[in-house]
């Protein structure tokens, strides 16, 4: 097992996480961001004798890919649906940098490198392997929040992107897939996972991971049922797992009863 140092730098905005990966004198950072003076921080924290070897996208969404530019020229690595897309000028690439750009034009936020996507993007299939010096890191497709949703594992650490998260609720793009992926998620915990980074809030522990996973698919569930029945009342009053007092998180369950195909009024 390799030595490695982790630290993890949650931005103002949705708690999201920023990762260091340090091997030796190699380092990973994975979903770097979000506002500059946060970037500036977390490039501070490569040491000297050190060097970046490396960036991840754990997905396209707006605000896990628009710091890249603090680290030029570091090849980036993403899933291999990303890839495509962003080869393609497909709409899950064009869709991330406008809504990036938008973001920060309401807010003042000045870029300096823009809003495009970087010149070496490498995609990485399912169970596909990539290493930083010594440190190997293993990757693993998760898609149902995203289609292009990517985990890696480096030695006893997960990092997984919008899952898990203990800020917020399911944010579903396809329910089956979602439902999938927890369980992936759960079983790769459940063979020497010890610490958990979801992309927005703390660090976990594996069982705590493990106990939001299980709210999750219960959740899930909940809403398949309703829309098994075809009842959008009960769906609309299944109670949140978490963060029901987040203003925003009852619009976002009635997001994810319509993507099960309820037909929800008070959307």
């Amino acid at each position: 097992m390799a030595e490695i140092q982790v630290d993890v730098r949650l931005s103002g905005i949705w708690q999201m996480t920023s990762t260091v990966i340090r091997s030796g004198g190699s380092c990973l950072v994975v979903d770097p961001g979000y506002f500059p003076r946060e970037l500036a921080d977390l490039a501070g924290l490569i040491p000297k004798d050190a060097k970046v070897e490396a960036v991840v996208f754990t997905h396209s969404h707006w605000d896990h890919v628009v710091g890249h530019g603090i680290f030029p020229g570091v090849p980036v690595y993403a899933s291999s649906v990303l890839l495509r897309s962003v080869r393609e000028a497909a709409a899950l690439a064009i869709e991330a940098m406008k809504k990036a750009q938008e973001y920060d034009s309401q807010w003042y936020v000045e870029r300096p490198w823009g809003y495009g996507w970087p010149a070496d993007i490498r995609g990485i299939d399912d169970g596909g392997c990539f290493n930083i010096g010594d440190l190997d890191i293993e990757a693993f497709h998760i898609p149902g929040h995203a289609p292009d949703g990517m985990a890696i594992r480096a030695e006893n650490y997960l990092l997984v992107g919008d899952y898990l998260s203990p800020c917020e609720i399911p944010f579903v793009d396809n329910l089956a897939d979602y439902r999938r992926t927890l369980q992936r998620l759960m079983t790769i915990i459940g063979s020497g996972i010890e610490n958990v980074i979801p992309g927005h809030g703390p660090m976990l522990s594996s069982e705590e991971a493990r106990r939001i996973g299980r709210e999750d698919l219960c959740y899930l569930d909940a809403i398949s049922s309703c829309a098994e029945r075809n009842d959008p009342s009960a769906a609309e009053a299944i109670p949140l797992p978490r963060a029901d007092n987040v203003v925003g998180m009852r619009g976002h369950h009635l997001d994810n009863c319509q993507k099960a195909g309820l037909v929800i009024r008070s959307a």
